[in-house]
């Protein structure tokens, strides 16, 4: 693996650990949040929905052929950074339209089983894409525009990592 990817994938993987300790120190029922908010069961379920989303969207864009993808310019760098910056604020943001309102009725371990299998279709979707290709745009993101494969992985840690107070703030309640 390639390591600039090899170290996107680990931060991507060690915030993941971060947020599955935070979850494992819960006293409550995963699927009771404080009112008018998510569950813990629910933010689960909306990151493997916003994970599965962006693989797929990525799986089917480069199929065509990572040579036919058009290459990131200054302005997707930039974008590629407010978006992280805003995930890394304190800020409340409501997930985006494309992605499926949470369902609350899948259980933690089910969650958790559906994650980590696909984050290994990830690593090996990730792990063949060649260096040559870093720099073509791969992934819509609703509020970024296109992304390139590796700031799609940083935009997915980000994103992850901003859950992290929300998990801490129904684990407090």
């Amino acid at each position: 693996m390639h390591p600039e990817i090899e170290t996107r994938i680990n931060r991507l993987n060690a915030s993941k650990r971060t947020l599955e300790e935070a979850i494992a120190s819960a006293h409550h029922d995963p699927h009771v949040g404080p009112a008018g908010e998510w569950s813990i069961a629910q933010v689960v379920e909306h990151i493997l929905a916003s994970e599965a989303g962006t693989l797929g969207y990525m799986k089917k864009k480069s199929s065509g052929g990572w040579d036919l993808l058009e290459d990131a310019g200054d302005e997707h760098r930039a974008s590629s950074a407010a978006i992280n910056a805003r995930l890394e604020s304190d800020e409340r943001y409501k997930a985006p339209d494309v992605l499926p309102e949470p369902t609350n009725t899948i259980s933690l371990p089910t969650l958790f089983e559906k994650w980590n299998t696909l984050r290994a279709e990830m690593h090996a979707f990730v792990s063949q894409v060649p260096p040559a290709h870093f720099h073509k745009l791969v992934f819509r993101q609703p509020a970024a525009g296109m992304l390139t494969l590796l700031h799609t992985l940083e935009f997915m840690d980000a994103h992850l990592r901003h859950h992290l107070p929300q998990i801490e703030r129904i684990n407090r309640s």
